[in-house]
């Protein structure tokens, strides 16, 4: 799926879970540079663009709620989206933590900004707020056989694989991950870039 593809009733199932409690996300800046605030209704996802505007039901119970999407996750194997704290109360979920889900795009998000020639790609397979957390999961993927370096931004650990000379290189190498097990998204390989 790229952006391109997302237009207005684009729908996907799966599981959603909820971040910005005790796990340090809180006032944090978000992949969007938007700081996180659990009250508001936002969500992360690994692909759709940011500034996408999606329904979220959760289909245990039928609730619903509107969320943007401002940053990037979840990065565990079978979740679809990670939803604020305010958009989890809003569908009944932060009691149980995850519940299956139905995300349908209302407004799609700006056109992502076309890549220069030669700029250099990563796959981030994690951003945590706890440096102890971000090591252990950088231990996972190293025993897996896949180099990891590590990126401070703004208070947060990425963890990252590669860099991969072209966008191609590093979508085989997120193809790989996935089938190990992992999750990730394609991202520069600097937050600066």
């Amino acid at each position: 799926m790229t952006p391109a593809e997302v237009r207005p009733g684009y729908s996907e199932e799966g599981l959603a879970s909820w971040y910005g409690g005790s796990d340090g996300f809180e006032g944090k800046p978000t992949a969007s540079g938007e700081i996180y605030d659990g009250a508001k209704l936002t969500a992360a996802h690994r692909r759709l663009a940011l500034g996408t505007v999606v329904n979220v039901t959760n289909l245990n119970n039928g609730k619903s709620v509107r969320v943007r999407i401002n940053d990037r996750g979840p990065f565990v194997k079978g979740r679809i989206v990670d939803l604020s704290r305010a958009a989890a109360r809003e569908v009944g979920l932060i009691a149980t933590g995850t519940a299956r889900v139905r995300l349908t795009v209302v407004a799609p998000g700006p056109e992502p900004t076309p890549v220069p020639a030669g700029f250099v790609w990563a796959v981030q397979v994690g951003s945590f707020a706890d440096r102890s957390h971000a090591d252990r999961h950088a231990d996972r993927i190293r025993r897996a056989g896949h180099k990891v370096y590590f990126e401070p931004y703004r208070g947060l650990t990425r963890v990252k694989i590669g860099p991969f000379a072209s966008r191609e290189k590093a979508q085989d190498a997120l193809n790989r991950i996935e089938v190990e097990g992992f999750e990730g998204i394609l991202v520069p390989a600097n937050a600066t870039q």
